[in-house]
C-alpha cells in the first residue's frame, strides 16, 4: 500500500516511499496530462517533488526516476527484480498483435546483436550504400525539385534500410531494372508503413476508436503480405540478421502468419528512428549556416577527390566513417534535442533502490519504474548550458576531439546523453544505425544542392505523442528545394 511514511521511515533508518502525487481523478490519477504532454508534466512534477515521485496513470502506479547519477542502479539491476520484457510483451500486442511464446527480450537481443556488429557490420553498411545510391541517384534531372525535409528523410532512410535488412528483388545491384523494382516495391512498404505510424503512439496507449481500429487493421493486413514469409524467402542479398530472426522465430515454434506479424515489429524497431533523426540533424544544419560550414569542412577533409565522384563510388570506409568528430558532435546534439525514449521496468518484487548520494526508497511489488533522459541529463540545465539551444560542437573539445566529461552536482556523469538507451537496454543496432545516417546525409549533401524554401521557418513543434517511444517527430513537415550538382 502506498502511503506517507516517509518521515517514519527516515527515522527508522528504512528505506522510505518516493513522495506519492496520485492526481485529482480516482482511478485515472495524471493519465490525462501525462498522455497529452509527458516532458512538460514530468517537469512540473520534477520541480514539486525532486528527481524521484511516484504517479498514478490509469490505475498504475509509476515511479519515475530522474537522477542520472542514479541511472546504473536501474540500468544493472537483475531482470528477476526488475523486468523490462513485461512491458515490451504488452506494447508488442497492443501494437503489433504480435504474441510470442516465451519470448524473452534479453535472449533475442543477445542472438541479433551479432548480426549487426563487427564483421557483419561492414557487409550492411556496404549494402546499405548501394541502396541508398539506387533511391538518391536513379533520377539524373538537374532542376530544383521541392519536397518535404521529413518526408525526403524518413521515406529514403527507411527504405534503404528496409532494403538493406530485408532483401532486393533481385541479386545484381547495378542492373537498372532490378533497381526499378527495389524503388517500386520498398515505396509500397514505406507508403504503408507510414500510414500505420501515424496510428501507433494512440494504439499503444489503447487509445484507437473503432472506426481508427479497422483502418490500422486494414494497414497492416496490407503490410502483413508484403512482409510475409514466402515474399521473403523469395528475396536477393538478405542480411543474416534476417537469416538469424527467422531462424529464431521457427524455433519459438510461430507460425508464417504470426511469423509475419513479427517482421513488421521489427521493421518499426530497426527504421522508426533513423529517419527522423537525420531530419533533425539536417532541419538543425540549414538553420545554423556555421554548423553546416563546419560539416561541409569536414567532408572535404576526409573524402577529398572522392567527394565528387561519390556517384560512382562503391561504398564509404569504416575508417572514413569512424573519422568525422565534428558530424559526430551534430549527431550528437541533434539527438540530444530530440531523443526521448522511456526505459522503463516492471517491480517483480518489494525493493529498495539507492541512489548516488545515498538516499535509499522502496520500490513496490507491481508498480512501475521509469527513466526519462530526455529531462535529464539530455535537456538538464544544470548539465548542458542553455540546453534549449542547439550547438553544433557541444561535444567537441578546443582541440576538436570528443569531449565527452559533463558534471552534475560536481560528479562527472557517466550517463550524460542517452539517445541509444544504456545497460541492457542499449540499442544493439546503434553502429549500423550511424553509419547508415552518415551515409545518407554524406550522400545527400556531397551529390545535391540543399536548401530551406522559406528561409527563417524555424523549428517545428514536436509531435507529444511520440514522447516516450525514441526519436520525437514534427508536427508538420517542412519544405526544402533540392538539385542534383552537375557531375
Amino acid at each position: 500500500m502506498h502511503s506517507s511514511s516517509y518521515c517514519a521511515s527516515q527515522l527508522s533508518g528504512l528505506p522510505s516511499d518516493p513522495p506519492l502525487d496520485k492526481g485529482h481523478i480516482p482511478w485515472f490519477g495524471h493519465a490525462r496530462e501525462f498522455g497529452k504532454d509527458p516532458a512538460k508534466f514530468l517537469s512540473k512534477m520534477k520541480q514539486k517533488h525532486g528527481d524521484i515521485f511516484t504517479i498514478r496513470v490509469a490505475g498504475k502506479f509509476i515511479t519515475i526516476l530522474l537522477d542520472p547519477c542514479s541511472y546504473d542502479a536501474v540500468l544493472w539491476e537483475s531482470n528477476s527484480k526488475l523486468d523490462f520484457g513485461k512491458y515490451a510483451r504488452i506494447l508488442m500486442e497492443r501494437m503489433f498483435d504480435v504474441k510470442l511464446p516465451n519470448f524473452e527480450p534479453s535472449d533475442e537481443k543477445a542472438m541479433l546483436r551479432l548480426t549487426l556488429q563487427n564483421k557483419n557490420l561492414s557487409s550492411l553498411t556496404k549494402a546499405m550504400f548501394f541502396n541508398l545510391k539506387t533511391l538518391l541517384l536513379s533520377d539524373q534531372n538537374q532542376q530544383w525539385q521541392e519536397g518535404g525535409l521529413f518526408y525526403l528523410s524518413y521515406s529514403t532512410m527507411l527504405r534503404a534500410g528496409y532494403l538493406t535488412l530485408y532483401g532486393n528483388e533481385e541479386e545484381n545491384y547495378d542492373d537498372p531494372s532490378s533497381q526499378d523494382k527495389d524503388r517500386a516495391h520498398s515505396s509500397e512498404v514505406y507508403n504503408e508503413f507510414y500510414k500505420l505510424d501515424r496510428f501507433l503512439m494512440r494504439a499503444a496507449r489503447s487509445m484507437l476508436t473503432t472506426v481508427e481500429q479497422k483502418e490500422v487493421a486494414r494497414i497492416k493486413e496490407r503490410l502483413w503480405k508484403l512482409l510475409s514469409v514466402e515474399r521473403l524467402n523469395c528475396k536477393a542479398n538478405k542480411s543474416s540478421w534476417l537469416e538469424s530472426y527467422k531462424k529464431h522465430l521457427e524455433e519459438l515454434g510461430v507460425d508464417e502468419d504470426m511469423q509475419s506479424r513479427a517482421m513488421l515489429l521489427q521493421l518499426w524497431v530497426t527504421q522508426g528512428n533513423a529517419g527522423p533523426a537525420v531530419f533533425w540533424l539536417l532541419l538543425f544544419l540549414l538553420n545554423h549556416p556555421a554548423a553546416m560550414a563546419a560539416v561541409q569542412g569536414e567532408l572535404e577533409k576526409v573524402l577529398g577527390h572522392r567527394r565528387q565522384t561519390m556517384k560512382q563510388m562503391h561504398g564509404i570506409s569504416q575508417e572514413i566513417l569512424d573519422n568525422t568528430p565534428i558530424f559526430d558532435s551534430v549527431l550528437k546534439e541533434a539527438l540530444r534535442l530530440t531523443a526521448a525514449p522511456f526505459i522503463t521496468r516492471e517491480v517483480l518484487e518489494d525493493a529498495s533502490l539507492r541512489l548516488a548520494d545515498g538516499r535509499e526508497y522502496s520500490l513496490r511489488k507491481g508498480d512501475r519504474l521509469c527513466l526519462f533522459p530526455y529531462l535529464s541529463p539530455q535537456m538538464d540545465a544544470e548539465i548542458y548550458e542553455d540546453p534549449e539551444k542547439f550547438k553544433y560542437d557541444r561535444f567537441l573539445n578546443p582541440d576538436g576531439t570528443e569531449k565527452n566529461d559533463f558534471y552534475k552536482r560536481g560528479t562527472r556523469l557517466k550517463h550524460y546523453n542517452l539517445p541509444w538507451g544504456a545497460g541492457i537496454n542499449t540499442c544493439i543496432g546503434k553502429f549500423h544505425a550511424i553509419n547508415s545516417i552518415k551515409q545518407f546525409v554524406f550522400l545527400l549533401l556531397s551529390c545535391f544542392d540543399l536548401e530551406l524554401k522559406h528561409p527563417g521557418s524555424g523549428i517545428p513543434e514536436f509531435d507529444k505523442e511520440r514522447y516516450g517511444f525514441g526519436i520525437l517527430q514534427p508536427e508538420g513537415d517542412i519544405m526544402v528545394r533540392y538539385k542534383l550538382k552537375a557531375s
